[in-house]
Protein backbone atom coordinates (compact mmCIF):
# COMPACT_ATOMS: atom_id res chain seq x y z
CA UNK A 1 0.00 0.00 0.00
CA UNK A 2 1.35 3.71 -1.07
CA UNK A 3 2.69 5.27 1.81
CA UNK A 4 0.80 8.30 1.72
CA UNK A 5 -2.56 6.44 1.02
CA UNK A 6 -1.72 4.36 4.61
CA UNK A 7 -1.10 7.83 6.24
CA UNK A 8 -4.22 8.83 5.21
CA UNK A 9 -6.45 5.71 6.13
CA UNK A 10 -4.50 5.87 10.12
CA UNK A 11 -5.09 9.43 10.26
CA UNK A 12 -8.48 8.79 9.19
CA UNK A 13 -8.86 7.30 12.60
CA UNK A 14 -6.70 9.56 14.75
CA UNK A 15 -8.01 13.53 14.98
CA UNK A 16 -5.24 15.79 15.42
CA UNK A 17 -6.61 17.66 18.05
CA UNK A 18 -8.31 16.67 20.93
CA UNK A 19 -10.46 19.40 22.17
CA UNK A 20 -14.46 18.04 22.92
CA UNK A 21 -16.95 18.84 20.02
CA UNK A 22 -19.44 21.30 21.38
CA UNK A 23 -23.20 19.86 21.36
CA UNK A 24 -25.24 22.69 19.81
CA UNK A 25 -25.31 24.11 16.24
CA UNK A 26 -25.87 27.64 17.72
CA UNK A 27 -22.62 29.60 16.49
CA UNK A 28 -23.20 32.29 19.03
CA UNK A 29 -19.46 32.02 20.93
CA UNK A 30 -20.06 30.48 24.98
CA UNK A 31 -17.82 30.60 27.66
CA UNK A 32 -17.15 26.48 26.86
CA UNK A 33 -16.32 27.49 23.12
CA UNK A 34 -12.83 25.94 22.14
CA UNK A 35 -11.25 28.45 20.60
CA UNK A 36 -12.13 30.66 23.33
CA UNK A 37 -10.85 28.14 26.37
CA UNK A 38 -7.37 27.84 24.24
CA UNK A 39 -6.86 31.79 23.94
CA UNK A 40 -7.43 31.90 27.70
CA UNK A 41 -5.08 29.78 28.57
CA UNK A 42 -2.08 32.16 27.86
CA UNK A 43 -3.31 33.50 31.76
CA UNK A 44 -1.05 30.69 32.77
CA UNK A 45 2.16 32.09 31.39
CA UNK A 46 1.77 35.72 32.21
CA UNK A 47 5.45 35.27 34.42
CA UNK A 48 7.30 34.46 30.68
CA UNK A 49 5.79 37.58 28.86
CA UNK A 50 6.88 39.48 32.09
CA UNK A 51 3.26 41.40 32.71
CA UNK A 52 2.86 43.72 34.96
CA UNK A 53 -0.25 43.76 37.33
CA UNK A 54 -1.97 46.47 35.19
CA UNK A 55 -1.73 43.70 32.25
CA UNK A 56 -4.17 41.80 33.95
CA UNK A 57 -7.38 42.59 32.81
CA UNK A 58 -10.27 40.12 33.08
CA UNK A 59 -10.83 37.77 30.37
CA UNK A 60 -14.52 38.05 30.17
CA UNK A 61 -14.87 41.87 30.29
CA UNK A 62 -15.07 43.00 27.05
CA UNK A 63 -12.71 45.71 26.21
CA UNK A 64 -14.89 48.90 25.75
CA UNK A 65 -12.71 50.74 24.43
CA UNK A 66 -12.47 48.42 21.08
CA UNK A 67 -12.59 49.63 17.70
CA UNK A 68 -15.76 48.51 15.44
CA UNK A 69 -15.61 48.42 11.70
CA UNK A 70 -18.87 47.98 9.61
CA UNK A 71 -18.94 45.03 7.71
CA UNK A 72 -18.55 46.73 4.69
CA UNK A 73 -15.26 47.57 5.69
CA UNK A 74 -14.37 43.87 7.06
CA UNK A 75 -15.50 42.72 3.66
CA UNK A 76 -12.81 45.12 1.90
CA UNK A 77 -9.82 44.28 3.84
CA UNK A 78 -10.47 40.21 4.16
CA UNK A 79 -10.52 40.69 0.18
CA UNK A 80 -6.73 42.23 0.13
CA UNK A 81 -5.03 39.58 1.78
CA UNK A 82 -3.30 38.21 -0.95
CA UNK A 83 -3.37 34.50 -0.57
CA UNK A 84 -4.71 30.86 -2.12
CA UNK A 85 -6.53 30.53 0.90
CA UNK A 86 -10.54 31.40 0.21
CA UNK A 87 -11.37 33.79 2.96
CA UNK A 88 -14.86 34.17 3.31
CA UNK A 89 -16.39 37.10 5.65
CA UNK A 90 -19.73 35.99 7.05
CA UNK A 91 -21.36 35.96 10.61
CA UNK A 92 -19.96 33.11 12.04
CA UNK A 93 -16.40 34.68 11.32
CA UNK A 94 -17.39 37.98 12.72
CA UNK A 95 -18.12 36.66 15.56
CA UNK A 96 -14.57 35.40 16.10
CA UNK A 97 -13.47 38.73 14.99
CA UNK A 98 -15.10 39.85 17.85
CA UNK A 99 -13.48 37.83 20.09
CA UNK A 100 -10.05 38.60 19.22
CA UNK A 101 -10.29 42.15 18.67
CA UNK A 102 -13.09 42.89 21.31
CA UNK A 103 -13.65 40.44 23.97
CA UNK A 104 -10.13 39.04 24.77
CA UNK A 105 -8.28 42.06 23.69
CA UNK A 106 -5.55 41.59 26.12
CA UNK A 107 -4.96 38.22 24.79
CA UNK A 108 -4.93 39.07 21.84
CA UNK A 109 -1.95 41.78 22.19
CA UNK A 110 0.06 37.83 24.04
CA UNK A 111 -0.52 36.22 20.77
CA UNK A 112 1.15 39.26 18.99
CA UNK A 113 3.71 39.01 21.33
CA UNK A 114 4.36 35.73 21.12
CA UNK A 115 4.09 35.26 17.32
CA UNK A 116 7.71 37.57 17.08
CA UNK A 117 9.14 34.25 19.09
CA UNK A 118 7.46 31.65 17.05
CA UNK A 119 6.28 32.60 13.22
CA UNK A 120 9.60 33.35 11.85
CA UNK A 121 10.16 29.31 12.32
CA UNK A 122 6.43 28.60 10.79
CA UNK A 123 7.24 30.90 7.86
CA UNK A 124 10.61 28.84 7.05
CA UNK A 125 9.07 25.65 7.24
CA UNK A 126 5.93 26.75 5.32
CA UNK A 127 7.86 27.89 2.68
CA UNK A 128 9.57 24.62 2.44
CA UNK A 129 6.64 22.66 1.90
CA UNK A 130 5.02 25.26 -0.30
CA UNK A 131 1.81 26.26 1.47
CA UNK A 132 0.27 29.23 2.20
CA UNK A 133 2.19 31.57 5.20
CA UNK A 134 -1.69 31.87 6.51
CA UNK A 135 -1.17 28.94 7.76
CA UNK A 136 1.06 30.34 10.52
CA UNK A 137 -2.53 31.85 12.42
CA UNK A 138 -4.10 28.10 12.61
CA UNK A 139 -1.97 27.65 15.24
CA UNK A 140 -3.80 30.49 17.04
CA UNK A 141 -7.06 28.53 16.82
CA UNK A 142 -5.14 25.57 18.03
CA UNK A 143 -2.99 26.85 20.75
CA UNK A 144 -3.07 30.47 21.49
CA UNK A 145 1.04 30.20 20.54
CA UNK A 146 1.01 27.97 23.88
CA UNK A 147 4.12 25.58 23.51
CA UNK A 148 3.18 23.67 26.58
CA UNK A 149 -0.62 24.01 26.12
CA UNK A 150 -2.42 20.63 26.65
CA UNK A 151 -5.95 19.65 26.15
CA UNK A 152 -8.58 18.26 28.14
CA UNK A 153 -8.30 14.87 25.87
CA UNK A 154 -4.39 15.12 25.91
CA UNK A 155 -3.38 17.12 22.41
CA UNK A 156 -0.06 18.82 23.31
CA UNK A 157 2.42 21.65 22.27
CA UNK A 158 1.82 24.72 19.97
CA UNK A 159 0.07 22.34 17.01
CA UNK A 160 -2.47 20.14 19.22
CA UNK A 161 -0.86 16.44 18.26
CA UNK A 162 -2.32 13.76 20.05
CA UNK A 163 -0.12 10.92 20.51
CA UNK A 164 -1.01 8.47 18.28
CA UNK A 165 -1.03 10.81 15.86
CA UNK A 166 2.54 12.57 17.26
CA UNK A 167 3.76 9.42 16.72
CA UNK A 168 2.85 8.47 13.56
CA UNK A 169 4.20 11.73 12.27
CA UNK A 170 7.91 10.72 13.19
CA UNK A 171 7.57 12.85 16.81
CA UNK A 172 9.32 11.07 19.50
CA UNK A 173 7.66 10.97 22.87
CA UNK A 174 9.08 8.85 25.91
CA UNK A 175 9.29 10.18 29.91
CA UNK A 176 11.91 12.40 28.95
CA UNK A 177 11.21 14.22 26.06
CA UNK A 178 8.04 15.39 24.18
CA UNK A 179 8.95 16.30 20.51
CA UNK A 180 4.91 17.49 20.60
CA UNK A 181 6.34 20.84 22.43
CA UNK A 182 9.21 20.98 19.93
CA UNK A 183 8.45 24.32 17.61
CA UNK A 184 10.65 22.54 14.66
CA UNK A 185 9.39 19.68 14.64
CA UNK A 186 6.02 19.51 15.32
CA UNK A 187 5.57 22.52 12.49
CA UNK A 188 7.28 20.08 10.21
CA UNK A 189 5.13 17.11 11.37
CA UNK A 190 2.10 19.49 10.64
CA UNK A 191 3.33 21.04 7.40
CA UNK A 192 3.92 17.53 6.36
CA UNK A 193 0.03 16.54 7.38
CA UNK A 194 -1.04 19.85 4.90
CA UNK A 195 0.61 18.76 2.14
CA UNK A 196 -1.25 15.62 2.01
CA UNK A 197 -4.34 16.35 2.80
CA UNK A 198 -4.07 19.30 0.09
CA UNK A 199 -2.65 16.72 -2.40
CA UNK A 200 -6.25 14.86 -1.42
CA UNK A 201 -8.78 17.66 -1.25
CA UNK A 202 -7.19 20.71 -3.15
CA UNK A 203 -8.69 23.04 -0.96
CA UNK A 204 -7.21 24.63 2.03
CA UNK A 205 -9.93 25.51 3.80
CA UNK A 206 -10.89 21.40 3.69
CA UNK A 207 -7.05 20.83 4.90
CA UNK A 208 -7.57 23.28 7.79
CA UNK A 209 -11.39 21.59 8.60
CA UNK A 210 -9.40 17.79 8.22
CA UNK A 211 -6.94 19.18 10.65
CA UNK A 212 -9.91 19.87 12.80
CA UNK A 213 -11.73 16.73 12.82
CA UNK A 214 -9.76 14.57 10.48
CA UNK A 215 -9.95 13.18 6.80
CA UNK A 216 -12.66 10.44 7.91
CA UNK A 217 -15.15 12.81 8.91
CA UNK A 218 -14.48 15.66 5.93
CA UNK A 219 -14.94 12.59 3.40
CA UNK A 220 -18.29 11.77 5.01
CA UNK A 221 -19.52 15.49 4.83
CA UNK A 222 -17.89 15.66 1.35
CA UNK A 223 -20.61 12.59 0.36
CA UNK A 224 -23.58 13.76 2.13
CA UNK A 225 -23.31 17.13 0.26
CA UNK A 226 -23.38 15.61 -3.13
CA UNK A 227 -19.44 15.46 -3.70
CA UNK A 228 -18.93 18.86 -3.05
CA UNK A 229 -15.66 20.15 -1.89
CA UNK A 230 -16.61 23.70 -0.43
CA UNK A 231 -16.45 24.12 3.01
CA UNK A 232 -19.51 25.89 3.06
CA UNK A 233 -21.68 23.89 1.21
CA UNK A 234 -20.77 20.64 3.57
CA UNK A 235 -19.95 22.49 6.54
CA UNK A 236 -23.68 21.58 8.01
CA UNK A 237 -22.66 17.94 7.59
CA UNK A 238 -19.21 18.04 9.85
CA UNK A 239 -19.02 18.20 13.58
CA UNK A 240 -19.78 21.12 15.22
CA UNK A 241 -16.56 22.12 16.63
CA UNK A 242 -15.15 21.98 12.95
CA UNK A 243 -18.17 24.35 12.21
CA UNK A 244 -16.54 27.22 14.11
CA UNK A 245 -12.71 25.88 14.30
CA UNK A 246 -12.56 26.98 10.36
CA UNK A 247 -14.49 30.62 10.80
CA UNK A 248 -11.98 31.26 13.86
CA UNK A 249 -9.10 30.71 11.24
CA UNK A 250 -10.05 33.20 9.54
CA UNK A 251 -11.09 35.53 12.04
CA UNK A 252 -7.59 34.61 13.02
CA UNK A 253 -5.98 35.77 9.86
CA UNK A 254 -7.66 39.03 9.04
CA UNK A 255 -7.41 40.41 12.50
CA UNK A 256 -3.84 39.56 13.06
CA UNK A 257 -2.98 41.32 9.59
CA UNK A 258 -5.09 44.56 11.12
CA UNK A 259 -3.82 44.35 14.70
CA UNK A 260 -3.06 48.21 14.12
CA UNK A 261 -6.57 48.75 12.76
CA UNK A 262 -8.29 48.08 15.88
CA UNK A 263 -5.25 49.16 18.32
CA UNK A 264 -3.99 45.87 19.53
CA UNK A 265 -0.24 45.95 20.11
CA UNK A 266 2.10 43.15 21.28
CA UNK A 267 3.16 42.08 24.58
CA UNK A 268 6.28 40.60 24.09
CA UNK A 269 7.89 37.59 25.97
CA UNK A 270 11.55 38.41 27.10
CA UNK A 271 13.03 37.50 24.02
CA UNK A 272 11.81 37.06 20.06
CA UNK A 273 13.09 34.53 17.80
CA UNK A 274 16.70 36.45 17.09
CA UNK A 275 17.21 36.63 20.66
CA UNK A 276 17.23 33.04 20.95
CA UNK A 277 20.03 30.36 19.80
CA UNK A 278 20.51 26.85 20.40
CA UNK A 279 23.57 24.74 20.91
CA UNK A 280 24.31 20.87 21.31
CA UNK A 281 24.56 18.89 24.60
CA UNK A 282 27.08 16.24 25.39
CA UNK A 283 26.15 15.28 28.23
CA UNK A 284 22.83 15.01 30.68
CA UNK A 285 21.95 18.43 32.10
CA UNK A 286 19.28 19.99 34.16
CA UNK A 287 17.49 22.82 33.25
CA UNK A 288 17.64 23.67 36.94
CA UNK A 289 21.61 23.83 36.84
CA UNK A 290 21.59 25.59 33.86
CA UNK A 291 18.75 28.47 35.11
CA UNK A 292 21.37 28.68 38.41
CA UNK A 293 25.39 28.32 36.71
CA UNK A 294 24.10 30.79 33.81
CA UNK A 295 21.67 33.04 35.87
CA UNK A 296 18.69 32.84 33.54
CA UNK A 297 15.22 32.56 35.30
CA UNK A 298 13.87 28.92 35.60
CA UNK A 299 10.72 29.67 34.26
CA UNK A 300 12.49 31.64 30.94
CA UNK A 301 14.75 28.60 30.23
CA UNK A 302 11.78 25.77 30.69
CA UNK A 303 9.95 28.20 28.44
CA UNK A 304 12.17 28.44 25.80
CA UNK A 305 12.72 24.72 26.39
CA UNK A 306 9.15 22.91 26.46
CA UNK A 307 10.24 19.50 25.01
CA UNK A 308 11.85 18.70 27.96
CA UNK A 309 8.98 16.83 30.33
CA UNK A 310 11.45 16.39 33.63
CA UNK A 311 13.78 19.67 33.30
CA UNK A 312 16.60 17.18 32.16
CA UNK A 313 18.12 17.13 28.98
CA UNK A 314 18.76 13.39 28.31
CA UNK A 315 22.17 13.92 27.16
CA UNK A 316 23.70 13.89 23.71
CA UNK A 317 22.06 14.68 20.54
CA UNK A 318 19.70 17.15 21.90
CA UNK A 319 19.79 20.82 21.98
CA UNK A 320 19.52 23.81 24.46
CA UNK A 321 18.02 26.98 23.47
CA UNK A 322 19.29 29.65 25.39
CA UNK A 323 19.20 33.56 25.09
CA UNK A 324 21.48 34.13 22.31
CA UNK A 325 24.21 36.05 24.71
CA UNK A 326 24.22 33.17 27.42
CA UNK A 327 25.37 30.87 24.26
CA UNK A 328 29.29 32.07 24.58
CA UNK A 329 29.00 31.49 28.63
CA UNK A 330 27.61 28.10 28.15
CA UNK A 331 29.95 27.12 25.75
CA UNK A 332 32.88 28.43 28.10
CA UNK A 333 31.88 26.70 31.24
CA UNK A 334 30.41 23.33 29.01
CA UNK A 335 32.75 21.27 31.32
CA UNK A 336 31.91 22.87 34.87
CA UNK A 337 28.19 22.70 33.87
CA UNK A 338 28.55 18.49 33.47
CA UNK A 339 30.10 18.24 36.32
CA UNK A 340 27.95 20.15 38.47
CA UNK A 341 24.79 18.66 36.86
CA UNK A 342 25.78 15.18 38.13
CA UNK A 343 25.06 16.20 41.89
CA UNK A 344 21.67 17.26 43.40
CA UNK A 345 21.41 21.14 43.94
CA UNK A 346 22.85 21.43 47.60
CA UNK A 347 20.83 23.08 50.14
CA UNK A 348 21.98 25.80 51.42
CA UNK A 349 20.92 25.33 55.39
CA UNK A 350 22.50 26.32 58.76
CA UNK A 351 21.35 23.35 61.64
CA UNK A 352 21.16 25.28 64.91
CA UNK A 353 22.93 22.84 67.40
CA UNK A 354 23.60 23.24 71.42
CA UNK A 355 25.51 26.70 72.17
CA UNK A 356 26.18 27.82 68.85
CA UNK A 357 24.29 30.63 66.49
CA UNK A 358 25.32 31.14 63.26
CA UNK A 359 26.61 34.48 61.76
CA UNK A 360 26.84 35.71 58.08
CA UNK A 361 30.29 36.61 57.74
CA UNK A 362 32.43 38.07 54.55
CA UNK A 363 35.18 36.47 53.29
CA UNK A 364 38.03 37.45 50.75
CA UNK A 365 38.74 35.06 48.41
CA UNK A 366 41.52 34.60 45.38
CA UNK A 367 40.57 33.97 41.95
CA UNK A 368 42.22 30.91 40.71
CA UNK A 369 44.14 31.07 37.68
CA UNK A 370 42.09 29.83 34.76
CA UNK A 371 38.77 30.08 36.98
CA UNK A 372 35.32 31.38 35.73
CA UNK A 373 33.13 33.38 37.54
CA UNK A 374 30.54 30.39 37.39
CA UNK A 375 32.69 27.89 38.75
CA UNK A 376 34.22 30.19 41.81
CA UNK A 377 30.48 30.45 42.52
CA UNK A 378 30.53 26.92 42.99
CA UNK A 379 33.59 26.63 45.14
CA UNK A 380 31.90 29.26 47.29
CA UNK A 381 28.39 27.83 47.22
CA UNK A 382 26.93 30.88 45.38
CA UNK A 383 25.50 31.66 42.45
CA UNK A 384 27.57 33.77 39.65
CA UNK A 385 24.77 37.16 40.00
CA UNK A 386 25.74 36.74 44.24
CA UNK A 387 29.58 37.18 43.28
CA UNK A 388 28.61 40.19 40.64
CA UNK A 389 26.03 41.32 43.05
CA UNK A 390 28.74 41.39 46.27
CA UNK A 391 31.84 42.72 44.54
CA UNK A 392 30.04 45.33 41.75
CA UNK A 393 31.19 43.45 39.05
CA UNK A 394 29.82 44.89 35.39
CA UNK A 395 30.98 41.66 33.58
CA UNK A 396 31.40 37.76 34.28
CA UNK A 397 35.46 38.18 33.78
CA UNK A 398 37.61 37.29 36.77
CA UNK A 399 41.27 37.82 36.94
CA UNK A 400 43.44 35.56 38.24
CA UNK A 401 44.40 36.24 42.08
CA UNK A 402 42.06 38.93 42.29
CA UNK A 403 40.51 38.72 46.00
CA UNK A 404 36.91 38.77 45.82
CA UNK A 405 34.26 39.11 48.58
CA UNK A 406 32.20 36.14 49.46
CA UNK A 407 29.33 36.30 52.27
CA UNK A 408 28.69 33.14 53.66
CA UNK A 409 26.64 31.83 56.81
CA UNK A 410 28.76 29.80 59.45
CA UNK A 411 28.66 28.70 62.91
CA UNK A 412 30.46 30.04 65.91
CA UNK A 413 30.67 28.56 69.67
CA UNK A 414 29.39 30.77 72.72
CA UNK A 415 31.05 33.55 72.79
CA UNK A 416 33.53 34.90 75.45
CA UNK A 417 32.79 37.42 77.77
CA UNK A 418 33.01 41.38 77.32
CA UNK A 419 36.08 41.16 79.66
CA UNK A 420 37.87 38.13 77.63
CA UNK A 421 37.68 39.65 74.20
CA UNK A 422 38.76 42.90 75.93
CA UNK A 423 42.14 40.71 76.75
CA UNK A 424 42.63 39.44 73.75
CA UNK A 425 42.39 42.69 71.91
CA UNK A 426 39.04 41.99 70.91
CA UNK A 427 39.29 39.23 68.33
CA UNK A 428 36.28 37.83 65.94
CA UNK A 429 34.73 35.00 67.42
CA UNK A 430 36.11 31.93 66.55
CA UNK A 431 34.45 30.59 63.42
CA UNK A 432 33.95 26.99 62.92
CA UNK A 433 31.91 24.02 60.75
CA UNK A 434 31.62 27.11 57.72
CA UNK A 435 29.10 26.12 55.42
CA UNK A 436 31.36 27.73 52.95
CA UNK A 437 34.68 26.43 53.07
CA UNK A 438 37.69 28.45 51.33
CA UNK A 439 40.90 27.45 51.64
CA UNK A 440 42.16 31.02 49.61
CA UNK A 441 40.47 33.26 52.42
CA UNK A 442 42.41 36.22 53.34
CA UNK A 443 40.01 37.87 55.74
CA UNK A 444 36.36 37.14 57.59
CA UNK A 445 34.31 39.74 59.07
CA UNK A 446 31.05 39.51 60.57
CA UNK A 447 28.18 41.53 59.03
CA UNK A 448 25.15 40.36 60.51
CA UNK A 449 24.98 38.27 63.82
CA UNK A 450 23.68 37.38 66.97
CA UNK A 451 26.47 39.71 68.69
CA UNK A 452 26.57 42.85 69.01
CA UNK A 453 28.94 43.92 66.35
CA UNK A 454 29.41 47.63 68.20
CA UNK A 455 30.05 46.49 71.34
CA UNK A 456 31.21 42.76 70.79
CA UNK A 457 28.52 41.71 73.21
CA UNK A 458 27.05 37.66 72.54
CA UNK A 459 23.31 38.15 72.69
CA UNK A 460 20.96 35.53 73.73
CA UNK A 461 21.40 32.11 72.07
CA UNK A 462 18.37 30.82 71.72
CA UNK A 463 18.35 26.69 70.74
CA UNK A 464 15.89 25.43 68.51
CA UNK A 465 15.42 21.47 68.65
CA UNK A 466 12.88 21.18 66.92
CA UNK A 467 13.99 22.61 63.21
CA UNK A 468 16.64 23.77 61.54
CA UNK A 469 16.96 26.60 59.30
CA UNK A 470 17.72 26.72 55.37
CA UNK A 471 18.47 29.37 53.38
CA UNK A 472 16.38 30.30 50.24
CA UNK A 473 18.63 30.18 47.02
CA UNK A 474 17.87 31.40 43.38
CA UNK A 475 15.14 29.07 42.19
CA UNK A 476 14.29 27.38 45.09
CA UNK A 477 10.34 26.29 45.64
CA UNK A 478 8.97 24.78 48.69
CA UNK A 479 8.33 21.77 46.72
CA UNK A 480 12.63 21.05 45.93
CA UNK A 481 13.42 22.11 49.47
CA UNK A 482 11.16 19.62 50.56
CA UNK A 483 12.63 16.78 48.46
CA UNK A 484 15.57 17.82 50.11
CA UNK A 485 15.59 16.78 53.58
CA UNK A 486 14.06 13.62 54.45
CA UNK A 487 10.37 13.20 55.69
CA UNK A 488 9.37 16.90 55.04
CA UNK A 489 6.46 17.59 52.66
CA UNK A 490 5.15 20.78 51.41
CA UNK A 491 2.42 21.35 54.02
CA UNK A 492 4.90 20.60 56.82
CA UNK A 493 7.19 23.59 55.55
CA UNK A 494 3.51 25.89 55.33
CA UNK A 495 2.79 24.83 58.85
CA UNK A 496 6.51 25.54 60.50
CA UNK A 497 6.68 28.86 58.56
CA UNK A 498 3.16 29.82 59.32
CA UNK A 499 2.82 30.43 55.13
CA UNK A 500 -0.51 31.09 53.37
CA UNK A 501 -1.49 29.74 50.33
CA UNK A 502 -0.07 32.35 47.88
CA UNK A 503 3.03 32.87 50.17
CA UNK A 504 6.26 33.86 47.48
CA UNK A 505 10.09 32.88 48.58
CA UNK A 506 12.00 35.43 48.53
CA UNK A 507 16.04 35.00 47.99
CA UNK A 508 18.21 35.36 50.78
CA UNK A 509 15.02 34.61 53.67
CA UNK A 510 15.77 31.84 55.92
CA UNK A 511 12.55 29.48 56.90
CA UNK A 512 12.34 26.83 59.35
CA UNK A 513 12.99 22.97 58.12
CA UNK A 514 11.16 20.71 60.68
CA UNK A 515 13.61 17.77 61.99
CA UNK A 516 11.68 14.61 61.56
Amino acid sequence: MPIKKFLVLVAGFLPLVGIGQVSSDDMALKPGDPVVSTLDSLLSIRNVLRLSETDMVSKEVADPNAVVFSNDFIQSRISKISTPVPLTFNNQVKRYIELYASQRVQLTSRVLGLSHLYFPVFEQMLDKYNIPVEFKYLSIVESALNPVAVSSAGATGIWQFMYNTGKLYGLNINSYIDERRDVMKATDAACRYFKEMYDIYGDWLLVVASYNCGPRNVNRAIARAGGSKNFWEISRFLPAETRGYVPAFIAATYVMNYANDYQIYPKAPAYTFYDVDSVGVKEKVSLRQLSQTLDIPYDVISFLNPIYKRGIIPGEGYKLNLPAEKISQYIANEETIYALSGKELAPFSVALADNADYVQVKRHVKVRKGESIYAFAQRNDCTASQVKKWNRLKSNHLVAGRSLVVMAMVKQTPAKSVNDNIAENKKVPDVKDSSTVCADSTEETIVTSGVDQKNNVQTEVKQHPDFIYHLVQPGDTLWNIAKRYDGVTVESLKKANHFSTDYTLRVGAKIKVPAI
